[in-house]
């Protein structure tokens, strides 16, 4: 059984995502202990349960551990063999990351899965769908995993009450990136959204973002206008390339100006841009399991190895051994797989 110290480096609940996520599709059992130590509150949040329990139930796993605040969890997996699942959070804790711990081993999976999460589709600490969406998805489609994601209805904190489909077909197998280089521009894309507030914030949003992106061609941002539980407000911005897609995104806050949201998320876009990096700093993290197991070598070039990726490395090691290489592209950091 690998043993994994979930207070390692950043120590937060990507180490237990990545954990159980890489135990199932590997099918080695795997125990965290001192999970999220660290941390005002230690041990696990809803959330947590929540995606360790859809894991579970996606590769049919026996889990000891899994309650709100638990500060140990052993996870010994089954088979995947696919099928539809229906997992409720209980509480405004984030759909995408429920989401991410799952995608790998949906698409290890025999059959197709049909994923309904149910909780936050925008809120703090995590990436919002529409991320996962525009930026995420595009991804590691180009790595051979089939995902496909429905926004039903969104969900802010503290009410919650957000709804997303994922679709994810099985996969022969992960495929290497090469993201050394962009290729040429080819848009800016993104979605302003509200919900249960006046539309003037959505406009404003939108054209604060369009106004501090007045440098780049074919920019289109999308207006959405929602009504339901929760309230709230955000903006998400993808800029596509031929061989890859940099994201920023806000959350609103009480306070916050519609105006400075979009301004910020552009010019937070617009930074990356400059950069040269081929992978804004979410995705850093976000893709170096699928870089792991892929069958070929990958690269990707980032403005600074975080503190979240290197902990990622990490965890992924204690499973695969030793898999990324780390060095300098002036002012870039590159990180390869062989």
């Amino acid at each position: 059984m690998i043993e994994v110290d979930g207070s390692h480096g950043e120590g937060g609940g990507q180490v237990l995502r990545t954990a159980v996520s890489l135990s199932a599709v590997l099918r080695e059992p795997v125990r965290v202990t001192d999970i999220r130590a660290g941390r005002p509150n230690p041990g696990l949040a809803a959330q947590h349960v929540a995606g360790i329990g859809a894991v579970a139930e996606l590769c049919d796993a026996e889990v000891d551990g899994v309650s709100v605040g638990s500060e140990e969890v052993t996870f010994r997996p089954g088979a995947l063999v696919g099928g539809e699942f229906d997992f409720d959070i209980g509480t405004a804790g984030s759909t995408s990351l429920v989401l991410q711990a799952c995608l790998l081993p949906a698409a290890f999976s025999k059959s197709l899965v049909t994923l309904t999460l149910k909780g936050g589709t925008d809120t703090k600490w995590s990436p919002p769908v529409d991320f996962m969406r525009l930026v995420h998805t595009p991804i590691v489609r180009r790595m051979g995993v089939s995902v496909d994601i429905d926004l039903v209805r969104r969900g802010f904190y503290p009410e919650g009450g957000g709804e997303i489909v994922a679709r994810i077909d099985p996969c022969p197998g992960i495929r290497g990136v090469d993201l050394g280089h962009r290729g040429g521009f080819l848009r800016v894309s993104g979605v302003a959204y509200a919900q249960n507030l006046p539309e003037h914030v959505v406009s404003r949003t939108k054209h604060a973002a369009l106004k501090a992106l007045v440098e780049h061609k074919n920019v289109k941002v999308d207006s959405e206008r929602s009504s339901g539980t929760s309230t709230g407000a955000g903006v998400v911005l993808a800029a596509e390339y031929e061989n890859t897609v940099l994201g920023a995104s806000v959350l609103g806050q009480r306070g916050l100006k519609a105006e400075t949201l979009g301004e910020t998320c552009a010019t937070d876009l617009a930074e990356a841009m400059r950069s040269g990096a081929t992978v804004d700093e979410h995705t850093l993290d976000q893709i170096l399991p699928y870089m792991a197991l892929a069958k070929e070598g990958s690269v990707i070039l980032a403005e600074e190895l975080t503190g979240h990726a290197e902990t990622n490395m990490w965890v992924i090691e204690r499973f695969l051994g030793r898999r990324f290489a780390v060095g300098k592209r002036d002012p870039l950091v590159e990180v390869r797989t062989a």
